[in-house]
């Protein structure tokens, strides 16, 4: 495709025509993925970056601004993201060997049972969360991006990502609040 049409068709993606952004997926798709691949070395983990660009591609239409080169732009787009995947693929693996390691040797059987009962809590109040404050929040605590990358990632300002954590650990504290009693009770029985 051409430079000229490129252009088109970034202009009416921008405005929000499906045709033009199924026409430049439909040119870059390929080389976008054995350009991540070459950097991530795993197919699934390379189409989840491209996949993943092109989606945030099509939900921030509005928010771009029109670029020289829509080429360079997906490129480095895809780059980044292939970056981010291994930070957070090394992450996850990092936290999976720790806690393998260490879970067994801090909790005895009845405190494993205490904390698989409260889970299911904890997971219903991050359910609980607005979607934006509940991301931001899963990124930081599950995924372990600092809020400087959290803010990168979504695109948003680091001020931003603060306030959205506050909100989280606010309503996290209120929703919890009895379950945490419960908790704090049982640990003080145990140890007496």
């Amino acid at each position: 495709m051409s430079q000229v049409n490129n252009k088109k068709n970034q202009t009416k993606m921008l405005i929000g025509n499906k045709d033009s952004f199924d026409a430049t997926f439909r040119e870059f798709y390929p080389s976008l993925y054995r350009f991540a691949l070459t950097i991530i070395k795993s197919r699934t983990l390379a189409e989840e970056a491209v996949q993943d660009v092109f989606i945030r591609l099509w939900e921030k239409r509005n928010q771009l601004k029109e670029t020289e080169n829509i080429k360079s732009y997906l490129f480095k787009s895809v780059y980044n993201q292939c970056l981010w995947l291994i930070k957070k693929q090394n992450t996850q693996q990092h936290y999976e060997q720790q806690y393998a390691l260490d879970a067994p040797l801090q909790l005895s059987e009845e405190e494993r049972e205490n904390w698989e009962a409260f889970k299911p809590h904890i997971e219903r109040a991050v359910n609980n969360l607005p979607d934006k404050c509940r991301q931001i929040f899963l990124l930081r605590r599950y995924e372990g991006l600092t809020n400087s990358e959290i803010s990168d990632y979504l695109n948003i300002s680091v001020k931003t990502v603060e306030n959205q954590l506050t909100i989280a650990v606010q309503k996290l504290r209120k929703e919890l609040h009895p379950f945490i009693k419960n908790l704090i009770i049982l640990f003080f029985i145990e140890n007496l």
